[in-house]
């Protein structure tokens, strides 16, 4: 697998992930999830989007 498969891959996933989370979070079953876990799971996901926002930045830089 190459470094271009790898990120393609990578960041299907990631989108994919998010949305789970967001149709986890935002859905009828959220009222079962504990405000902490709730608040976890969003700083979760906020630091991978400035992860991923980091890596697209630097990637742009380089070209």
């Amino acid at each position: 697998m190459t470094k271009e498969e790898f990120n393609a891959v990578t960041r299907d996933l990631l989108v994919a992930w998010f949305l789970e989370m967001y149709v986890y979070i935002s859905g009828a079953e959220a009222q079962k999830i504990e405000p902490l876990q709730k608040r976890q799971l969003i700083s979760t996901a906020q630091s991978l989007l400035h992860d991923v926002q980091d890596l697209l930045e630097n990637e742009q830089k380089a070209l």
